[in-house]
């Protein structure tokens, strides 16, 4: 019984060791992207694509060029209602690479900051990443990463969440899933397979 209390001890512990220090690589461009297919929402209108929910305590909207003079494609990007605060992406399946493009980063509300990236996978907070503001006002800056662990859900932040009186704005987010959807069978194919099948019984009765 001591050694079975021990062998459990020692496999809590491995799983806990293995959570807390999941291998997250940080990528910083879209061509680092390398784990696809990626989904891509371009947030033209609130109805995001399938496998992904976005939230924020202060609800979410649409922007143009009031919040920044340009985007990375369109002319529009996620916004939180209110400021400080984060957005939260949660997907539909895991998924172990994730990417997207901030701004509004202006110099009137900040004397710089960094833009951080919070990972959460099944146990917790896997991990963040941090990318320093260029202050150019423009959605142009890549965060993103490559993950070992299944992610269920990211958080985007500017500073520490109090410190930076600016609205968090995001654009053109990919992500991939862990457990991508079967590729259909060609069409044919199961005719073809049943016309196999009656030949070879054809065969059978022959011989």
């Amino acid at each position: 019984m001591k050694r079975l209390s021990l062998l459990s001890a020692i496999c809590g512990l491995a799983f806990a060791a293995n959570a807390a220090n999941a291998a997250i690589t940080e990528v910083f461009s879209v061509a680092g992207l390398t784990q696809g297919p990626y989904s891509l929402e371009t947030f033209d209108d609130l109805a995001l694509v399938p496998g992904v929910t976005a939230a924020a305590s202060t609800g979410l909207r649409t922007i143009g060029f009031a919040a920044a003079p340009s985007f990375p494609s369109g002319t529009t990007g996620l916004t939180a209602d209110g400021f400080p605060d984060p957005i939260t992406f949660t997907f539909a399946s895991a998924a172990s690479s994730v990417g997207m493009f901030f701004g509004n980063d202006e110099a009137c509300c900040s004397s710089g900051f960094s833009a951080n990236l919070d990972i959460f996978g099944t146990s917790g907070l896997l991990g963040t990443l941090s990318v320093a503001a260029n202050m150019n006002d423009s959605v142009d800056q890549f965060i993103g990463f490559i993950s070992d662990e299944a992610v269920t859900s990211v958080t985007i932040r500017y500073g520490s969440g109090t410190d930076v009186r600016l609205y968090t704005v995001v654009d053109d987010l990919r992500f991939n899933s862990t457990n991508p959807p079967p590729v259909p069978l060609p069409a044919g194919l199961p005719l073809a397979a049943t016309g196999l099948a009656a030949l070879a019984l054809f065969k059978r009765r022959k011989t």
